[in-house]
Parts: C-alpha cells; structure tokens; sequence
C-alpha cells in the first residue's frame, strides 16, 4: 500500500464532504450510501496529492497558468459547497447547478488568494506549497555546520532560515541539490525551533523548484514551521 502524502488525510475528509453534502442535500432519500462517501475519501487521500503534485509540475510548463496549491484546492471546495447547499431547501428542484457551483469555487480559489496576500503582504496558507523534507538528509558537521543530503531523484531546494527570516521573504541560506548532491548550512550556534523551550529558533524546509524556502508562525502563533512561497 502506497504511503499518504501530507495532507492527505484533510484533503480526504473534504472531497468525502463535499460528495456526501453535495449529492444528497436536494433528495430525501440519499442517493450515495455512506460506504461509498467513505470509499470516496479513501480515494481521494491516495490519489488527491500525488495528482496535485502532477498537476503544478504540468502547470509550470504552460506560461500563464497561476500556481494551484493544496490550500487552493481547499478553499475552492469549501466554497463551492457553500454555493451548492446554502440556497437549496431539501426535496426542492436545485437553484443553482452543480457546474455553477464548482465553476465559482475555481474562481475564488485562483482569484481571492494572490488578492489577500497582496494587502496582507505576505503569503497566506492558500498560497504556499508542499514541503518535500522527506527528501533531504540531516547530519551534524563541524562546530555549527549541519550538511544535508538529496535522497530523491529530482532536483530541491533546500533552506535554513534563522531568527528574523521568515514569510514573505525566502531563507538566506538557500542551495539546490541534484540527486545525491550535498550542501553544508550554519545554524550560527542557534538551536532548532521547539516548543516551548525554542520557539525562535533555526529551522529548516526542502522544496521542489522553483519553490523558495522560507518559515511562518505555526496556527498557533508560537513557533515556525517550514514552509514554500510560490515562485517569485
């Protein structure tokens, strides 16, 4: 069985709701049982994030297309479920149909989010891309080196932000390694982000390129994760 992707999971959850929700909240008899909602978010959480990931790689080749992010994807489902459930009243003829609904959640996806960075002046969730940490290896070097290592077979970026760096700006630390490629980073003697004894410490992030490696403030305020702003 293949491994789940990050944010498989949620992205699961979402397309099960938005199956369950959509199809049977104009019948009074449901017309998809709950084994199939099931089946569906299975599905979806297999499938959903590697085929996402296959989709920015095919969009970055064609000029013009903005870049699609699992948090775009999130915020067009939600609100094309809102769309197709808040005017309809059960056992009623649907008002509004499901392509219309589907077409202004692409809409909001691809138009709200560069419009809220833009006044917000930094990248928002809906904006950023996936980590791929799973491909770099750590080690410890001298003194206050760390090294870290590709084990993937396609090119990243790797980053280490310090104190003071952090979204909207990239790491200042930044290398791209091919496959089996190797590249040494100072953490200046600062110790990793933790909490709740370091939550301002170094941390580090991969991405794919073009990506560019870079942190934000955890949802809970405290604390940085790794993250990857859009190409700029």
């Amino acid at each position: 069985m293949p491994e789940l992707m990050e944010g498989a999971i949620l992205f699961g959850c979402v397309t099960a709701s938005f199956f369950w929700i959509v199809v049977n909240s104009t019948s009074q008899t449901r017309r998809l049982p709950f084994w199939g909602v099931i089946a569906i978010g299975v599905l979806a959480a297999f499938i959903g994030p590697p085929l996402l990931a296959l989709i920015q790689d095919v969009g970055r080749t064609v000029p013009g297309i903005p870049e699609i992010t699992g948090g775009k994807i999130f915020l067009g489902l939600w609100v094309a479920l809102v769309a197709l459930v808040l005017f309809e009243r059960k056992g009623q003829p649907r008002r509004i149909p499901v392509w219309a609904g589907i077409l202004f959640g692409t809409v909001v996806a691809l138009a709200l989010p560069p419009v809220i960075d833009r006044f917000s002046g930094a990248y928002q969730n809906t904006s950023l891309l996936a980590n791929a940490n799973a491909c770099t290896h750590w080690v410890s070097g001298e003194n206050t080196q760390l090294q870290a290592t590709n084990i993937c077979d396609y090119p990243i970026v790797v980053g280490l932000c310090l104190p003071g760096e952090e979204n909207p700006a990239p790491c200042d630390q930044i290398e791209t390694l091919q496959p089996n490629k190797s590249a040494s980073f100072d953490t200046a003697g600062t110790p990793l982000s933790a909490l709740p004894s370091n939550a301002n410490g170094y941390t580090t992030v991969t991405c794919r390129p073009p990506h560019r490696p870079s942190r934000n403030l955890t949802v809970m305020g405290r604390g940085y994760e790794g993250v990857c702003l859009p190409e700029g």
